[in-house]
């Protein structure tokens, strides 16, 4: 089942950066249709504390209604042989759900990411020890890529699609 589908100009055109200037860094990205999907690029940078760079779709509640009662989700991507984190928005909470992905440079492939490997998180990706320890499909709202991890220097992933497997 397609939560997330990225083949086209129009579903990528109200994704949005959102980059460590917010706290003082020097990272920078772009998203843009390219490639077949949704192209996140730019660099990441250390300075001033810096570090991440996120692109992120706008909020809908049908994303969680086509999740529901998924054992997996798959992400469908041409990485850069960078390790990525998919973050999920849930409805009307202060916390998300992230797991992280190595991609294979250059390589086509979907990523497999188990629901039960998410890990509930804050605002600042820190643990959060008042979320549910097990994510609940049903209630994503919100998709987003992130690079981060002191992985400094340019980086860019096309991302096709989400999909979500029972």
């Amino acid at each position: 089942m397609s939560l997330v589908d990225l083949g086209n100009a129009g579903a990528v055109a109200g994704w949005t950066t959102v980059n460590d200037p917010v706290m003082g860094g020097k990272s920078a990205s772009q998203v843009a249709f390219s490639g077949g999907g949704l192209e996140f690029s730019g660099t990441l940078s250390l300075e001033n504390n810096g570090g991440f760079a996120s692109a992120r779709s706008p909020q809908d509640a049908g994303i969680g209604q086509k999740a529901a009662g998924a054992t997996a989700l798959n992400v469908r991507a041409t990485g850069d042989g960078k390790t990525y984190v998919l973050k999920l928005g849930i409805a009307g909470q202060p916390w998300s759900y992230i797991q992280r992905f190595q991609t294979d440079a250059g390589a086509a492939r979907s990523y497999a990411l188990p629901v039960a490997g998410f890990e509930p998180v804050g605002m600042r990706l820190d643990p959060a020890p008042d979320a549910p320890r097990l994510l609940d499909p049903s209630t994503i709202d919100q998709v987003a890529v992130y690079i981060l991890d002191k992985q400094q220097g340019p980086f860019a992933i096309t991302i096709t699609g989400v999909d979500a497997t029972s």
